[in-house]
């Protein structure tokens, strides 16, 4: 960001020295707590990541035993259970939750998010 145009226009006095200080204490701050915020979504994504790896092992465990159980059923009553099966299932037995950590406060009525710069909030 060094450049002519990324300058301030700064009087050399004592006031102007405490301003930029403050200045300088300001960003310092703000850079830590955003480096915090960082460091916890970093966090939160790897517990997340763990969470979808064990559960993409599992399902894999739980895919090959139903192929197995599909083969044995396949052998013992022939390509009909496949219909029987279909006819049987009603639902689905499982839902799944989600949410957006640090969701954007903004409406759909925003220019912002109808120009397509944010996401939908909902």
């Amino acid at each position: 960001m060094s450049g002519q145009t990324q300058r301030l226009n700064v009087v050399p006095t004592v006031t102007m020295l405490g301003v930029m200080k403050a200045r300088l204490v300001g960003a310092t701050r703000g850079h830590a707590l955003l480096k915090k915020k960082s460091d916890a979504l970093t966090v939160q994504f790897r517990a997340i990541l763990k969470k979808i790896v064990a559960a993409k092992e599992s399902m894999g465990e739980a895919m090959r035993a139903s192929s197995f159980s599909l083969a044995e059923a396949k052998y013992v009553a022939g390509d009909g259970v496949r219909h029987v099966v279909l006819q049987s299932v009603r639902s689905a037995s499982l839902r799944v939750r989600s949410h957006r950590p640090m969701r954007p406060r903004t409406s759909p009525a925003s220019p912002r998010w109808a120009a397509g710069i944010l996401p939908d909030p909902r």
